[in-house]
Parts: C-alpha cells; sequence; structure tokens
C-alpha cells in the first residue's frame, strides 16, 4: 500500500516495489531498495534507489522519471529472452552458418513491436519510435541499444565493440526508415504530429528532417 506523506503526484513508492522504467526498458524491472521524501520547488517528491538488473544502482527523482509498478506475477513470469543463443546454436552447423546469418541481422535490425503493432495508432507508434532515439553509439546508449536488442545481459561476452557499433549502424538506417514512414502515415491520414514532435530528442527531429 502507498502512503502520500504530502507528496503531490499520483503514483508514489515503497521499498521493495519492483519497477520499470518507461523511458528505458531495457534496464529490466527493478527493486526500489531506498525511499526518501525531499522538497523540490516548494513541493515534496521522493527520491528512489533503484537496483536495475541491466543498469545497475540508480537515484531517480519519482516525480520526473516515468515509472510504473510491476506487479509480482509480471516480475517473475516473463523472464528476459536471450535472442543470440539459438541462433549460435544454428551457426554450429556449417551447412546452416547461412540461416543463422540471416537471422543474426533480423535480430539485430529489428524495430520493437510497440513501433509497428498495426492496432496501436499512429500517434502511439510514433511516439514509441522517437523513444528508440534514446540509444547512441557512446558509451552506455550502446550497450543499453545492445542489452535490448538481443536480450543479453552483457552483450560483449558476445561481440565486440566494433561490431556492436556496424549492428547499431545498420539499425539506425532502420529506425530513421521507420521514424519516417509513421510521419508519412500521418500526414496522410490528415493528423498533426506537432505536439509529439514537440517533445522529440533533437537526433529524432535531425531524422525526420532528413526524411522530408
Amino acid at each position: 500500500m502507498s502512503v502520500n506523506n504530502g507528496i503531490d503526484h499520483c503514483l508514489t513508492f515503497e521499498f521493495g516495489d519492483r519497477v520499470r522504467m518507461t523511458q528505458r526498458p531495457e534496464w529490466g524491472i527493478g527493486a526500489v531498495t531506498r525511499v526518501e521524501n525531499v522538497p523540490m520547488k516548494g513541493e515534496m517528491t521522493q527520491s528512489l534507489t533503484v537496483r536495475f538488473p541491466n543498469a545497475g544502482m540508480k537515484t531517480l527523482n519519482g516525480s520526473v522519471a516515468k515509472l510504473e509498478r510491476v506487479e509480482a506475477e509480471e516480475a517473475t513470469d516473463t523472464p528476459k529472452v536471450d535472442r543470440i543463443a539459438g541462433i549460435d546454436r544454428i551457426a554450429e552447423d556449417e551447412l546452416l552458418a547461412g540461416l543463422a546469418d540471416r537471422k543474426l541481422k533480423e535480430v539485430m535490425l529489428a524495430i520493437p513491436e510497440s513501433c509497428s503493432d498495426p492496432f496501436r495508432t499512429v500517434e502511439a507508434r510514433l511516439e514509441s519510435t522517437l523513444g528508440l532515439y534514446r540509444f547512441d553509439q557512446g558509451g552506455r546508449g550502446l550497450m543499453d541499444w545492445a542489452v535490448a536488442q538481443t536480450g543479453l545481459d552483457d552483450p560483449l561476452s558476445r561481440f565486440n565493440r566494433h561490431e556492436l557499433e556496424q549492428h547499431f549502424n545498420r539499425w539506425a538506417c532502420e529506425r530513421d526508415s521507420h521514424l519516417n514512414k509513421l510521419l508519412r502515415e500521418a500526414r496522410e491520414s490528415g493528423l498533426s504530429t506537432d505536439s509529439v514532435m514537440a517533445k522529440a530528442s533533437p537526433a529524432a527531429i535531425a531524422a525526420a528532417r532528413r526524411g522530408r
């Protein structure tokens, strides 16, 4: 049960809660290890220390970080999927090496279903796609992308950094192409994307301009 304690936002957390950060799903489902009520801009908010399986310990502002509580059943019933192990087993057979290469390419270039599901609105798919621009070739951005893409806790145990950068560059082209496909779909449907694009990162805005 959550206690308000004068904190002026809807969702509060307690020690032991399982949470997911919606902006960083690749961090995995974390556990709240410490909660402090702190003043900020004249209001009380929560300072949360959360241990994430793929990102370590993080200290987050509860009123800013987009956290969602994860029920115990979901936390235990949705294990991380290693998408690479099966491909490596196929590659052990020389006759199937070509198939393994194709499957590896499919995994490394895949765009998340939340960005392409036709049953979601264009706005929802666009917002999810814009969220992919949090990934870049910086050390943390590249590793976060690799964890999300492969399902490996430590992608460097399977790939070297140069290989990951090559895969990322190809994936980034797919991401840009998908973004501009959604923007064209929105325009053809007469939908305004101004409000969604107003929250986009500079990298996403640059990609959208290149695609015009």
